[in-house]
């Protein structure tokens, strides 16, 4: 049976467009971390959902969970990007995309998949969307709290601890017994994990991330909206992760996606 799910992946991507090859100064190592590896496997439910957009591209080519207008130099980190979010450089020296180029990048890139995101989520078959990402175990450089352990899943519907509403957003896009239900049901299913640094929490909702701009634009609609943001450590260390040839362990990529599906289900199943 296929769940009436839209599954977004927007940073899972892993090429480099070919209309920035010439300029484009990242290695393949600072392309990876920059983005969110691996989840388009670990949030791989194409053969089990409605509806799944992945976006192949790295995020440092194009940002799909940025405003469109929110671009560099003015934000390096934008949907355009002259830095990564560990402040490596993207492009070659002088070489930051110049208008034309930046324009290029929304048309094929970005508006394409906003576009279908909004029909995915107009779909009689789709009853709830999420949006799915992965953190870096610990806040990097660009953030205020640079350094600090974050919780193993993070869900986002723009409220608060308990998935209410609050300042700045003022809405949420699920309803709080939803997030909260994911968030217990996330809190149980990682509950035993054997990891190399103390985080503050295994599920939270809203701490640290309440929900990026997809979340925030298609979580406007009738339909219930989640953001998840799956720590890396759960999958980047030593035990899993090869950080020369930057691979990472079939078997745990698969556990990961068991385990998330596990609750998605659960929770499709309360829609």
């Amino acid at each position: 049976m296929v769940a009436p799910i839209l599954i977004s992946i927007p940073h899972g991507g892993w090429k480099v467009a070919q209309e920035v090859e010439e300029i484009w100064a990242l290695e393949k190592k600072d392309a990876f971390h920059d983005g969110d590896p691996c989840t388009s496997r670990i949030f791989d439910f194409a053969d089990r959902v409605d509806t799944q957009l992945t976006m192949e591209y790295y995020r440092a080519v194009i940002d799909l969970n940025r405003r469109p207008d929110d671009i560099a130099p003015a934000n390096p980190d934008g949907v355009v990007k002259s830095h990564t979010c560990y402040n490596v450089e993207v492009y070659s020296p002088g070489r930051l995309p110049d208008e034309d180029l930046k324009k290029t990048l929304l048309d094929l890139y970005y508006h394409p998949y906003h576009a279908m995101l909004d029909e995915g989520m107009r779909r009689e078959g789709v009853r709830m969307g999420v949006d799915c990402h992965s953190m870096a175990a610990v806040s990097p450089p660009i953030e205020a709290d640079a350094g600090t352990p974050r919780p193993l899943i993070c869900l986002g519907n723009l409220g608060d601890g308990e998935g209410d509403v609050c300042e700045p957003f003022n809405r949420i896009t699920c309803p709080p017994e939803m997030i909260c239900f994911m968030r217990d049901e996330f809190s149980r299913v990682f509950r035993n994990e054997d990891l190399e640094i103390e985080v503050p929490a295994v599920g939270s909702a809203n701490i640290p991330f309440s929900g990026g701009y997809i979340t925030q634009r298609v979580g406007a609609g009738e339909k219930p909206f989640v953001q998840i943001e799956m720590s890396r450590a759960l999958y980047l260390t030593r035990k899993h992760f090869d950080p020369e040839s930057l691979e990472v362990d079939e078997s745990r990529i698969r556990d990961l996606n068991r385990k998330v599906w596990s609750v998605l289900e659960a929770t499709a199943a309360n829609l």
